[in-house]
């Protein structure tokens, strides 16, 4: 964990207080998915436009970076740059170096095909705090425990570690030391953590599962790496089909389908269409959410 100033820590423990104070009404769960995750950006725009702000964020992967960006300042500002931030990416900011690179390290025997420097460099320059603990909001992320085999849950530590390591894609990158062990991807074990959410007593939660339907490359033309993401696609999938249990005053609202076709997880060159993408499914969740709310209220009062 980071060591802060006493002031700093004084003033990270009153905030702690005070977010505890009360359960969260509103939060917002991201799920992995790679590049996916600009369509995040949509719904979260989709969010903001109805006038719904979250309270809590909860992420795994690329959607802990997106949760962990958004907590430090939940403001439709912070989401604009967000989107930004996502139109500015490119395949050689996170994952660089061409099929001969790759081919080094297959044959090398390494852990990882992928340097993790330019990813770390994405979370250092867009996450300015010292320690997660710090955002505005609460955050938080999971990783999974390799040595374990268990999830792990944050809401303090270096961000640039502890995100690093929920979006540490197992074999692409190398996994991240943490608390003494070695930290691959939130989403091995918790591709979806809604169930999370629920259990930090939040009144309703936006699920914005990118990966909800998604496929890779799957044909005879596909590499070991199609063949390696897709089969994490496919686990992922079957892991994100649990639902969550809410109580008896929780909602849970997930975000349709996206509808954008076979997609390479790397592949940062479609992102307006994803937040487009994301921006319609984001606006059909919130219009579903408020007819079934309407449809309630006639219910409610004849039992009053």
């Amino acid at each position: 964990m980071t060591v802060l100033p006493l002031w700093r820590r004084a003033r990270r423990d009153a905030a702690h207080a005070a977010r505890s104070a009360e359960p969260p009404r509103e939060a917002v769960v991201f799920s992995g998915g790679g590049s996916l995750g600009a369509a995040q950006v949509g719904a979260l725009q989709a969010l903001y436009e109805a006038g719904i702000t979250p309270d809590v964020v909860v992420g795994c992967s690329v959607g802990a970076l997106n949760a962990a960006y958004l907590a430090v300042d939940p403001s439709p500002e912070r989401v604009r740059s967000l989107e930004e931030l996502w139109r500015q990416m490119h395949r050689a900011d996170v994952f660089p170096g061409g099929r001969f690179s790759v081919a080094r390290k297959l044959a090398g025997r390494d852990d990882h095909l992928y340097s993790n420097r330019g990813l770390r460099a994405v979370i250092t320059d867009g996450i300015p705090v010292t320690d997660l603990a710090e955002t505005r909001i609460p955050c938080h992320v999971v990783t999974t425990d390799l040595i374990a085999g268990e999830p792990v849950w944050w809401t303090s530590g270096k961000p640039e570690d502890v995100l690093l390591a929920s979006a540490c894609l197992p074999g692409l990158f190398e996994p991240v030391p943490l608390g003494g062990s070695l930290h691959v991807d939130g989403g091995v074990t918790c591709p979806v953590p809604a169930q999370h959410a629920i259990d930090l007593g939040a009144a309703r939660v936006w699920v914005l599962d990118v990966a909800r339907e998604f496929h890779g490359w799957a044909d005879d033309r596909m590499t070991a790496m199609d063949v390696l993401l897709e089969s994490f696609a496919i686990s992922r999938a079957h892991l994100g089909r649990r639902s969550p249990v809410a109580g008896p005053h929780q909602q849970i609202v997930n975000l349709p389908p996206l509808r954008i076709g076979r997609h390479d997880l790397r592949d940062f060159s479609k992102t307006a269409r994803l937040l487009a993408a994301g921006r319609e499914a984001g606006r059909a969740m919130i219009a579903a959410e408020r007819s079934r709310t309407l449809s309630a209220k006639p219910a409610a009062t004849a039992a009053s």
